[in-house]
């Protein structure tokens, strides 16, 4: 089993692998301890720079109970809109297709990606720890959309998503949000864990898009998860305020 320090709310803290990897009830256990994964750790923060800013924002852990999720308006208008493409799961991997397609993504997104698929997801140096899946989109054989997730006993984590810019009317990232949850509710798992909200910025709001009412937030000096729309940003902020000293005046 991996030892886990105590979590100081402002810092940074990683976690390296054993031999049996990060799978099973090991990832849903380390999941729900609000760490998350950076290609072959585990690693958890409370505060984020976006693009190389030079102050930091406040940031908090999401997870969908997958299992209470009715599905938003905007969700199901999604599912339509995308009706007619195919979808494929396997496990993950990385080809020539996929980094052709991440290339066409990383040059039209305006936030800084890795330069290559396969170096946001993993280095050949080290084995893979994770039981990573892979769901693929096309629109008859073109392949318009690639997400990754990890997958654990009772868990799957949200990695990536990458989209064809000409197919961004079609919300292919959630799209694929959505398809990874139907895939643990197919799979009777019970979280699906989407990433971290950030009380000082909108660019993550889009996890909650499925259904508000499913989401929890993870309260790290607690470590305990409380229903997000029970909170909301307000108290989010004022608790980030508190614990994290975050200076409100350069936000």
């Amino acid at each position: 089993m991996h030892k886990l320090n105590n979590i100081l709310v402002d810092d940074f803290k990683y976690i390296l692998a054993s031999e049996e990897g990060f799978k099973n009830k090991t990832l849903d256990d380390l999941l729900a301890k609000g760490f998350y994964r950076m290609q072959h750790l585990m690693f958890t923060c409370n505060q984020t720079a976006i693009n190389y800013e030079t102050f930091t924002i406040p940031v908090f852990w999401l997870r969908t109970l997958v299992q209470e999720v009715k599905l938003s308006k905007n969700a199901l208008n999604i599912l339509k809109k995308c009706s007619a493409f195919n979808v494929n799961i396997t496990d993950a991997f990385v080809d020539d297709e996929i980094e052709k397609l991440y290339a066409l993504y990383k040059n039209h997104v305006s936030f800084i990606v890795s330069e290559s698929c396969k170096d946001y997801l993993h280095t050949d140096a080290l084995d893979m720890p994770f039981d990573s899946k892979m769901i693929k989109v096309y629109d008859n054989k073109k392949l318009i959309a690639v997400g990754y997730f990890d997958k654990g006993s009772n868990t799957i984590a949200g990695i990536m998503n990458v989209y064809h810019p000409a197919y961004k009317s079609y919300s292919l990232g959630k799209f694929l949000m959505l398809q990874k949850m139907q895939y643990a509710l197919s799979h009777n798992m019970q979280y699906y864990y989407t990433g971290y909200i950030s009380t000082q910025s909108t660019r993550f709001d889009y996890k909650t898009f499925p259904d508000v009412n499913a989401v929890e937030v993870l309260l790290p000096l607690q470590q305990e998860w409380i229903a997000y729309n029970l909170v909301g940003k307000k108290f989010l902020a004022e608790y980030a305020a508190t614990f994290f000293q975050v200076d409100e005046e350069k936000i």
